[in-house]
């Protein structure tokens, strides 16, 4: 429970630029903070003299080596030089497959205790960073029913999840990836352990394995290689620990007949060396109703998906250690169309009417959000591997890390176009898209160790990603690049060398300033090349108003380069976009440590915003709309972010979170588009004015509350009922204010019961999510399609609908 009352503090010493391996610096500890240290170091010392006394029972009753498993200090197995953002393992404890008891409980509880002392301590160290984060451990994930980006917008204040196809499109304080597939920028960056999960294609991959999901809010430019825009999810997973064979088996079972398998192995061969090896496995029928064909076969949104990953620590000293890690994902389905899977209506002649207005005469109309009839059956079909090495050395005044990573993506769409079930089934110019990516990324970090008043960071980046990206057409069910795309490879290369000072002023008072160098570099498909780069920085002051009250005010930048467009008759380039956030912000304890209060106070000023455009153009061959990229003008948001915790008694744990946003669209123009009606104060002859409507995906008001009671039945485990209830206000889920694109106010509730047995090695839940069958639009693309281009249509995507089933977990 204690750390479910601190969650909301993160496990990143990114601002600091304390990775090393070293207890916090003590000069900025206060004596309650020194005394929680001592409270775990004692802790350490009864576990390792708990895992002398098993190692003792072994040698006398004969054991073998490999039948007992206690899971050694996380935090030491895990090396003195730590990835960013990474944290201890979770362990457990058995012998012979049965719980070993610990000071009268069992090993699993005893070592979920010490691992609950580890992350309090990290927590309290990152009382001092001064930045808003958001912490979820495994109890809220697991409570959230996070597997993916999709469901921390329920989660956390002031993360908006928005979705097209396959892509994910997320938001945070005004700032909303407008951009997808090869070419992407998105706005909120997602790592895997350190490591920038590059496109917005491959944001949607399920996780695996993961200890925790850190969400750090405003531009991020000395935490990761890969600077972040306007915020960033770090996904930790858990690392081999060395003393104990352990792990678990889940399997889960619910609507839409969905199966889906995780297990995961801790394997330690020697002091030295170790293995972790995890697996998934998610197979579901489509949560999208195709009425074409009797049955699932041609349903839309199904799933069939198998993740593996494989960890190897090795580690000869308390000073060095190397990791490695590798991931395959392989993922096949129907898919739901690249852009959207339903034309919700268009503008005609100024009037928005429902429905496909270029469909043929004839055709059905679609029967609701999650209700299709297409006579075409798309693919969706997605290969990811990502293979890393994670160097760690304590070198005394400093600890290094090298970060090495590879990546390989393959994925290919395609959809029924006309989107009905008219049309050829297996003829059409446009059908999708298909590419082939390769990339890989370099890091070295160095950051100080000791006591020191001064600490520091100094790193380089590097990275190089190419993307084989083409359009297809079929011709008789055989897919190929039509005669009208263009031929080539985009690449994109980025160089970076940034740093971080952090000084105490006082034992109250500190100070902090980084700077950036990036330059990133692009070539388009047809060989045009361009350069950006740009100096950003960052500076915070942090004050202690007492040991419970920490308070800070931060100033940072960011940007998204710019690049070229390769379409004729457009502007050639765009500039880059750029941010200046500021935060004034506090982390506080209340009531003997039962309340945890963060909050934050925000302005962000964005200049030359990134626009897009789908307009029909001059384009030779080309049957559809023409994507292009312009500086649409300025963006200012600001707004308040809240997250508040309460553990009123050991059974009780409540939460909420909130944030205001108030964004809203200077002087910004772009294309406008046939069919849309006169706008006073907006139309502009062929362009349009964006001033004073809000960005996509910025809904004012977001309200949500969780709370779970625990019952305690001594022989008979625990259990835990759990409700959150998330409340959005109206928002626009395009940048295009207009009816038909917004999203109305709503309530969405999930709900959950877990019982847990009496030695923690068995638990069993029952989950129903989106109890109320909220129909929630998340994406669009606004467009003039080629079929009709004298109108304007609305291609949405829709959120998942209820869902239910039941989930079965063994440790061991």
């Amino acid at each position: 429970m204690r750390s479910l009352l601190l969650s909301s503090i993160a496990v990143l010493v990114l601002s600091s630029g304390a990775f090393a391996a070293s207890e916090p610096d003590s000069s900025t500890l206060t004596e309650r903070e020194q005394a929680m240290q001592e409270q775990i170091r004692a802790l350490q010392a009864q576990l390792r003299a708990a895992n002398q006394t098993i190692a003792n029972l072994q040698n006398q009753s004969g054991t073998s080596a490999g039948s007992t498993a206690l899971a050694s200090d996380p935090a030491a197995a895990s090396g003195p030089g730590t990835a960013p953002g990474a944290a201890p393992a979770s362990t457990s404890v058995t012998q012979a497959g049965t719980a070993v008891p610990v000071a009268g409980e069992s090993a699993a509880q005893a070592v979920a205790a010490y691992s609950e002392a580890r992350v309090l301590a990290a927590e309290q160290e990152q009382f001092h960073t001064p930045t808003s984060i958001s912490l979820l451990g495994p109890k809220e994930l697991e409570l959230g029913g996070v597997e993916d980006v999709t469901r921390l917008q329920y989660l956390v204040p002031n993360l908006r999840f928005g979705q097209t196809g396959h892509e994910a499109q997320q938001a945070m304080r005004g700032a909303r990836t407008n951009s997808t597939g090869a070419e992407s920028s998105p706005v909120v960056a997602v790592y895997e352990d350190g490591i920038n999960i590059a496109t917005t294609t491959e944001q949607m991959n399920s996780w695996l394995d993961v200890q925790r999901v850190d969400v750090l809010r405003g531009p991020q430019i000395t935490s990761f290689g890969q600077q972040a825009y306007a915020g960033a999810v770090s996904v930790v997973s858990n690392k081999p620990t060395f003393e104990g064979f352990n792990g678990y088996a889940e399997l889960e079972n619910g609507l839409p007949d969905k199966t889906r398998w995780r297990m995961a192995m801790n394997i330690p061969t020697s002091d030295t060396l170790s293995f972790r090896l995890a697996g998934l496995s998610d197979t579901k029928h489509g949560l999208i109703d195709n009425n074409y064909i009797s049955g699932d076969a041609d349903d839309m949104n199904d799933r069939a998906m198998q993740v593996m990953k494989a960890s190897v620590l090795w580690q000869p000293s308390d000073v060095f250690s190397v990791l490695f890690w590798s991931r395959y994902l392989d993922e096949n389905g129907n898919g739901s169309a690249p852009w959207g899977y339903q034309q919700v209506g268009a503008y005609v002649e100024g009037e928005l009417q429902p429905g496909n207005q270029f469909a043929g005469a004839g055709s059905a109309p679609d029967g609701g959000p999650w209700t299709v009839d297409r006579n075409m059956i798309g693919t969706a079909e997605f290969e990811n591997w990502l293979n890393t090495v994670d160097l760690n050395w304590d070198m005394g005044f400093a600890s290094l890390q090298w970060l090495f990573n590879y990546t390989a993506f393959h994925g290919k769409q395609t959809y029924d176009n006309d989107y009905t079930n008219l049309g050829e089934v297996n003829t059409t110019a446009f059908a999708g898209w298909k590419t082939a990516q390769t990339g890989w990324s370099n890091e070295v970090r160095l950051t100080s160790n000791g006591d020191s008043d001064l600490t520091w960071l100094a790193a380089m980046y590097q990275s190089n990603r190419d993307a084989d990206w083409k359009y297809l057409q079929d011709d008789n069910g055989k897919f190929s690049q039509p005669t009208w795309d263009t031929n080539g490879t985009y690449n994109t290369k980025t160089s970076a060398v940034y740093g971080q000072l952090t000084y105490a002023i006082t034992d109250r008072f500190r100070t902090t300033g980084g700077l950036r160098w990036n330059d990133e570099k692009k070539t388009t498909r047809t060989g045009v090349k361009g350069s950006w780069d740009d100096l950003l920085w960052k500076a915070a002051l942090e004050y202690d108003v007492d040991e419970n009250i920490m308070s800070y005010l931060s100033i940072s930048t960011g940007y998204r380069a710019g690049g070229n467009n390769t379409a004729t008759g457009v502007n050639p380039t765009w500039a880059p976009e750029k941010l200046t956030a500021y935060e004034l912000g506090m982390k506080s304890l209340w009531a003997d440590d039962t309340v945890r209060l963060n909050a934050s106070l925000w302005w962000n000023e964005f200049k030359d915003v990134q626009s897009q455009s789908f307009l029909v153009l001059p384009y030779p061959g080309s049957p559809e709309a023409t994507e292009y990229t312009g500086n649409g003008g300025p963006l200012s948001a600001s707004g308040v972010d809240a997250e508040i915790q309460w553990n009123p008694a050991e059974n009780w744990d409540l939460s909420a979170n909130i944030a205001y946003t108030h964004a809203r669209f200077g002087n910004y123009t772009a294309a406008s588009y046939a069919g849309l009606p006169d706008i006073s104060g907006h139309s502009e002859g062929d362009m349009l004015n964006f001033d004073g409507w809000s960005p996509a995906l910025s809904p004012d008001w977001v309200v949500g509350l969780r709370a779970a009671y625990t019952f305690y039945f001594k022989d008979w485990g625990s259990l835990t009922p759990y409700a959150q209830t998330t409340y959005a206000g109206a928002y626009y889920i395009n940048d295009i204010n207009l009816p038909g694109l917004e999203q109305g106010s709503q309530y969405r509730t999930d709900l959950r019961i877990m019982w847990q047995s009496p030695k923690e090695s068995f638990n069993l839940q029952f989950y129903y999510l989106n109890f109320s069958d909220e129909a929630t639009l998340n994406g669009s693309r606004v467009y003039n399609p080629a079929a009709n281009p004298d109108i304007t249509t609305l291609q949405a995507n829709w959120d998942i609908p209820n869902t239910y089933g039941v989930i079965f977990n063994y440790t061991f």
